[in-house]
């Protein structure tokens, strides 16, 4: 027995550095830095100079990138073990293995053989009739008489076709040029179900029909159509209401048939037999193609909605945070009532208490109880059922401000392992109260501790995978986190868990042993890997030593020391460099800049911005008319548009083409969640209550 085939091992920096345009040494550094352990944010930040100033999203797409080939590697090794170990293996099969370029291809090559039930390839290549199959592939006809003498000739033909059908379908020249020709030139359609299929649905399925119109006669270029556009065919399929389809069309199929002429070398027909084989795999072939099209599309809308949500949740967490206040938070709510919650100067719960909106006197009564004992700074009212009315009752007693703010996901918080570890003694219902009350004196710290699926900023969500969309938006709270940089004395368990090295024991070990004075102090409670990775993005205001208090990393401390003494700047750099690279071996302009720019930065707050909207007297639809022009703030950064709150029941959406006097490609170019804009009424469908707006010439 031969011994196994062993793939050697891809350069995988050669194949990263071509395909996302880096050079050599930038992947290089990054790959062996998270080798040694180090974290995406640390490297971003304290590695800049080695890596040629990646930035976060730059050194994730090289780790992905390399993870990626690593799993295709490795799928090529258990496809080949697993057809060797068979004893099935042809030069073609490995030829096809080796030049395959997704994992998909690799599975498809690899799946009749992992099957306990053969084919019927199989069983004619076991029967001997590869021979034949061989002969056809010249474009003749030639059996030998052995097999003639033991099988039926017809029987001989049609396995024979079956091997060249398995042959054409697992060809990855073939492959290859299918995907750019439907690439290049290929439609994707749908249509609706036939009615018999569409009374199956259960009800609440029926009632999304309606919102499925636009695809019931739909078609696209594959290289056209929209991302958004690609999820909502998926739900529309999802949910019984579509058929969708990559469109067969002649002229690929000819293309296809004429590179397989040129791979056996022939210039003339086919025989019936090669055009019954050829067309018995391209079949095959063009439905394994079009399952990783589709699969391709979907990443690609995913990615796009991931992309979209990424921007909207960053600016949400960026919402500026409102300390040293006492608020009154209120979860309204009509059946089970308003929770009402005060929540003190440093975020601590000290009274729970419920109205009822149908008992209004008894209501105003409690509330003036509330206000005429607490000295309340604020009222925080969540966006949810019972909002408006709630909001009216507290304007009429309370005449400080009332703000209101998104309460989605409070109630996947309030049930979380999280919560009730925070608040073991509360139910549910006051732990979601004091969610909204904090998302208003704190929203990072707050909203870290809810699943980002579900905070409400996104288009498509639940319709991408769990893991994923939580990998993906893990990244923006790490940056965020990491970006605003956490006071180490005043910071949760939850938030310095996504700072740079720390995990949740280490996050309990800082959390118990506080206060600190220095950063020094958490050399004692963190190892020297955590410690190393996570210093520059703790902060100790109460330090004696100022840089405590900055992103300035303890290793730069004697270069920072030496920049701010000698008064180093930009002008006079080549002067102190020589001095500088003695004292920090990595020092370039970028790191000047980066230090002077953080010792700048003291005690400054880098959140600035307010999601929050001043509770108003909520807008009537009747009372509105085309060309009324509003003030109002972004809720919502989608692909198509922005929606946008401007006092209605429902909020109204500005799309992409009313959003300039240009042309805008993305959205988020213009606007982003929290931003205030005036925007004009330009359509009313008082029917579904939808509005259309538009920021063009106001």
């Amino acid at each position: 027995m031969s011994s196994p085939t062993i793939l050697p091992i891809p350069n995988y920096i050669d194949i990263i550095s071509t395909a996302l345009e880096y050079k050599k040494f930038q992947v290089e550094i990054v790959l062996e830095l998270t080798a040694e352990g180090a974290t995406v944010p640390f490297i971003a930040r304290y590695r800049k100079e080695r890596t040629g100033n990646l930035d976060e999203n730059n050194i994730r797409d090289i780790i992905e990138l390399h993870t990626k080939e690593e799993n295709l590697h490795k799928a090529k090794q258990t496809a080949i073990n697993g057809i060797e170990e068979l004893g099935k293996m042809t030069p073609e099969l490995m030829a096809n293995i080796i030049a395959a370029k997704t994992l998909k291809e690799v599975e498809e090559i690899y799946k009749p053989y992992k099957s306990k039930k053969k084919t019927k390839a199989m069983i004619a290549i076991e029967k001997g009739f590869q021979v034949v199959a061989d002969a056809i592939k010249k474009n003749t006809v030639e059996i030998p008489e052995n097999l003639l003498a033991e099988y039926p000739r017809e029987e001989i033909i049609e396995g024979a076709i079956e091997i060249i059908g398995a042959e054409v379908s697992a060809n990855a020249t073939l492959r290859h040029t299918l995907i750019v020709e439907l690439h290049k030139m290929g439609d994707v359609s749908s249509s609706k179900k036939s009615d018999k299929m569409l009374e199956k649905l259960n009800a609440k399925d029926t009632e999304q029909i309606p919102k499925f119109a636009l695809y019931f006669e739909f078609s696209s270029r594959i290289n056209r159509i929209k991302p958004y556009q690609i999820l909502a065919l998926n739900r529309g399929e999802n949910l019984g209401i579509l058929n969708i389809k990559i469109e067969k069309d002649e002229d690929i199929f000819e293309t296809i048939k004429d590179t397989y002429r040129g791979i056996l070398w022939i210039h003339m027909s086919f025989i019936t037999e090669l055009e019954s084989g050829f067309k018995i795999g391209y079949d095959a072939l063009f439905g394994s193609v079009e399952n990783e099209l589709r699969g391709e599309l979907s990443e690609l809308g995913e990615d796009d909605s991931i992309k979209t949500f990424q921007v909207n949740l960053q600016a949400l967490l960026m919402t500026k945070p409102e300390y040293g206040k006492t608020i009154l938070a209120i979860d309204p709510g009509y059946r089970a009532g308003c929770k009402m919650c005060i929540i003190d100067t440093l975020g601590n719960p000290i009274l729970f208490d419920k109205i009822f909106l149908h008992e209004e006197e008894k209501a105003r009564s409690q509330l003036s109880s509330i206000f005429k004992k607490y000295t309340i700074d604020s009222v925080i009212i969540g966006n949810g059922t019972g909002c408006d009315e709630t909001s009216l009752i507290v304007s009429e007693l309370f005449t400080g401000d009332i703000f209101i703010v998104n309460e989605s996901g409070a109630s996947v918080y309030s049930a979380s392992p999280i919560a009730q570890e925070e608040f073991p003694d509360l139910d549910s219902l006051d732990r979601g109260t004091v969610s909204i009350g904090r998302r208003y004196i704190d929203p990072l710290s707050e909203l870290v501790k809810v699943p980002v699926g579900s905070i409400g900023v996104g288009m498509y969500q639940h319709d991408i995978a769990e893991k994923k969309l939580s990998e993906k938006l893990g990244y923006v709270v790490e940056d965020v986190v990491n970006e605003v940089g956490i006071n180490v004395n005043n910071a949760s368990i939850y938030v310095l868990q996504h700072i740079s090295g720390i995990d949740k024991r280490e996050a309990k070990k800082i959390y118990n042993h506080r206060p600190y004075k220095s950063r020094l102090a958490l050399q004692k409670v963190l190892s020297e890997k955590a410690y190393e990775l996570a210093i520059g993005f703790l902060r100790v205001p109460e330090s004696k030593e100022l840089l405590d208090n900055t992103d300035i990393h303890p290793d730069q401390y004697p270069l920072a020391r030496y920049i701010l003494e000698h008064q180093v700047t930009q002008d006079n750099f080549v002067d102190h460099a020589r001095n500088m690279i003695q004292i920090y071996p990595d020092t370039n302009r970028d790191t000047l800049s980066f230090i002077l720019n953080s010792y700048s930065q003291i005690g400054i707050e880098k959140r600035i911005n307010s999601t929050h909207t001043k509770a108003k007297k909520k807008i009537a639809m009747e009372s509105i008319k085309e060309w009324d022009i509003f003030d109002g703030m972004v809720r919502n950064v989608v692909a198509f548009g922005a929606f946008v709150d401007i006092g209605l029941k429902s909020d109204g959406l500005v799309h992409v083409s009313q959003m300039a006097n240009r042309f805008v490609s993305n959205p988020s170019e213009i606007v982003s969640v929290g931003d205030k804009i005036k925007v004009k009424i330009t359509a009313i469908d008082l029917k579904t209550g939808k509005i259309q707006l538009s920021m063009k010439d106001i």
